[in-house]
């Protein structure tokens, strides 16, 4: 129905916030291939984690893409960042995403990183589904730390109505 040939599930996701190091990027004229590494980069070496006030537990990361132009290939916001329990004071240099309960198709991306979720965001790209195009994000929780397989859910904002009937792909 989709065209996505990958198990994905279907569900409503609670609201979120996130504090984080962001910049604007592009698919369609390349900037994102540098543009992620080096957010990552960032925010890594200004260890940004220990900034954040009000780190939600268990600790997650997310890198969420939001503020978008038009489609996956107009410019959009991503963000490296925490959950936090509430905003408050924002460290220099960081910003802070509300992301609203929403309707999402999750996909999980197991094994080697990020060879892993470059692949799933090429088939969601491709794919029909039906993308509202205001908050995705990807989550970094402890199944990301494990040494051999790591694991890291990729939550597409997509319309629900339009997902009624949506099938599972086949095994």
């Amino acid at each position: 129905m989709f065209n996505i040939d990958i198990p994905f599930t279907v569900k409503k996701i609670p609201a979120k916030t996130v504090v984080g190091i962001s910049r604007r990027t592009s698919n369609a004229d390349g900037r994102s291939i540098k543009d992620i590494p080096a957010t990552w980069t960032d925010f890594l070496q200004q260890n940004a984690h220990a900034k954040i006030k009000s780190r939600a537990i268990p600790p997650t990361m997310y890198a969420v893409y939001s503020d978008y132009e038009s489609d996956w290939m107009g410019e959009y916001a991503y963000m490296i960042g925490c959950g936090v329990t509430r905003a408050g004071t924002v460290p220099e240099g960081m910003e802070v995403r509300k992301i609203p309960a929403q309707t999402y198709v999750v996909f999980n991306a197991k094994g080697q990183m990020p060879d892993e979720v470059l692949a799933i965001w090429s088939l969601i790209w491709l794919s029909e589904l039906p993308r509202t195009y205001t908050y995705d994000f990807e989550v970094y929780d402890k199944r990301f730390t494990h040494p051999k397989q790591k694991e890291v859910d990729i939550c597409i904002a997509v319309d629900p109505k339009k997902m009624k009937g949506a099938k599972q792909p086949t095994q």
